[in-house]
Parts: C-alpha cells; sequence; structure tokens
C-alpha cells in the first residue's frame, strides 16, 4: 500500500442492499459528476438482481470512479432489532461460513470486479471473525476510528502489544497492517450523521461541523475516510456538494480501495 504524507480522502457508502432508489442514484451521480471515487459496500445476501447490474454497469462505465466491496453477508436482516452480524459469542467457523458465502456471491455478481475489503455490519467483531477474514483472502479491513486521546492511547498500546482488543476494546491498526492477519486496516473517521432517527432518517451534521471532523482527523492520519449512508442522505446532496467542492478547493486528494491497496 502506497500511502504519502499528502492527506488523501475515500468515501464509503454502506448498505447497498435491495433498492434501486432515488437517494443511491442521486448519491451516486453527484460523485460521479465530480470525479470523485465512491466505494459501495454491498449486502451479498440481500442485494437484488436490478441493483446488481446497475453497479456492474457503473464499474465498466467508470471503472477508477466505482469501487464495490463487501459489507458483511446479511446485515443480521432477520433480526432487524439485533445491531450485530458479527462477534459477540459466534466462532470462528459460523463467522467464517458467513463471510466465504458472501464472498462467493461478490463473485457470481461481479467477477473480478469488486475489491477484496470487508465492512462489518454495525462495526461488530471479535478475534474469530478477523481470523475468517483473513482465511478468506481480503486485503482490507475497513471499520471506524477515533482520534480522541484515549481512543489514541488505547489503540498506541494495542498495537504495541500486537492485540486485537485491550480492556474489552477493539484495536485499530489504521492505516497499516494489522498484527497477526495477512490484512490491511483502513477505516472512516467522519460522519455525516449525528443520530439515527428512523429506518430512514437521520440528524446531520452541518457543513462545519463535517469540516471540523475531517480537520480534526487530519492531524493524525494522512488517509481519512468518510462514512456515508446513501438512504439518509436524500434531502442533504446539496450539503454533499458543497462539501465535495469545498475538499477539492482546500487542496485534497481523493482515492478508491483500489488505489490505497497497492
Amino acid at each position: 500500500m502506497k500511502v504519502s504524507d499528502r492527506p488523501v480522502i475515500f468515501f464509503r457508502n454502506d448498505d447497498v442492499r435491495e433498492r434501486l432508489d432515488y437517494t443511491l442514484i442521486s448519491l451516486t451521480e453527484l460523485f460521479l459528476k465530480q470525479q470523485i471515487p465512491l466505494a459501495h459496500a454491498v449486502e451479498p445476501a440481500n442485494i437484488t438482481p436490478e441493483v446488481v447490474n446497475w453497479l456492474k454497469s457503473l464499474k465498466t462505465d467508470y471503472p477508477r470512479l466505482i469501487d464495490i466491496v463487501q459489507h458483511g453477508y446479511n446485515h443480521n436482516a432477520e433480526n432487524p432489532g439485533i445491531k450485530m452480524e458479527f462477534g459477540g459469542s459466534r466462532n470462528y467457523a459460523d463467522q467464517y461460513n458467513d463471510i466465504l458465502k458472501g464472498k462467493d456471491l461478490m463473485y457470481e455478481y461481479f467477477s473480478e470486479h469488486w475489491s477484496p475489503v470487508f465492512t462489518f455490519p454495525y462495526g461488530t467483531y471479535n478475534s474469530g471473525s478477523l481470523r475468517a477474514l483473513s482465511d478468506c483472502g481480503f486485503k482490507i479491513l475497513s471499520s471506524k476510528i477515533k482520534f480522541t486521546m484515549k481512543a489514541r492511547l488505547k489503540n498506541f498500546l494495542g498495537r504495541s502489544l500486537g492485540k486485537d482488543f485491550i480492556f474489552g476494546k477493539s484495536v485499530n491498526y489504521h492505516p497499516g497492517v494489522r498484527s497477526n492477519y495477512n490484512f490491511s486496516e483502513i477505516s472512516v473517521s467522519v460522519n455525516l450523521i449525528r443520530k439515527y432517527t428512523g429506518y430512514e432518517t437521520a440528524d446531520h451534521y452541518n457543513l462545519q461541523e463535517i469540516l471540523y471532523q475531517i480537520e480534526a482527523a487530519r492531524k493524525h492520519t494522512s488517509i481519512i475516510g468518510i462514512l456515508m449512508h446513501h438512504r439518509f442522505h436524500g434531502n442533504h446532496l446539496d450539503m454533499i456538494q458543497e462539501l465535495l467542492t469545498h475538499l477539492r478547493n482546500t487542496g485534497y486528494s481523493f482515492v478508491s480501495f483500489s488505489e490505497l491497496m497497492y
């Protein structure tokens, strides 16, 4: 993975599943118009042929701008009240089977035209999840990272000891190779959403608050990830356009996971 000290930004859009709706199409078109890469994180057990065909067409037409990655297996769709698909008490074999089933579906849908990047729904995992991910051949885990003093101390100590967890908290290795595994960790550190209020509703940060998150992350990393969930952003596309324009005008570069992988 070649990374310079010059700050770069990637965008990850989670929960791409059964609906090809206005929010998904409009957000994608906004990024294409701005010529900025966007990674769509696909739920392989939930995606429909309509969405698959749309993504395949986009990937053919815009190979550098559209990235396709794996977002869990089925996002625990059968138990929507439980905010966890991986981790918890699930063992290695059980999680390995789900991750591999999802990977097989990704190849069935997209052939070689997707990136071996994995993101855990709800951000939950355990050591068995990480070992399964490594054994399934993924190259990048994209999770979440905070840069508070407490989080930085926790991650520094955990990395120094080569731990997955310390003090009951996950250790983040962004933006490097995770100790004991065969993948790197490239995490998001900026969120557009302050609070989720319903299945398709959320309170959003304003533009200045998002820019503050980005500048705070920039003090600690040269790779800044911004998390999106298209179904919540339908009424906030103007703000997102302002954000993209501002970032470009202030000298940020934009990258895809495919570019970060090598």
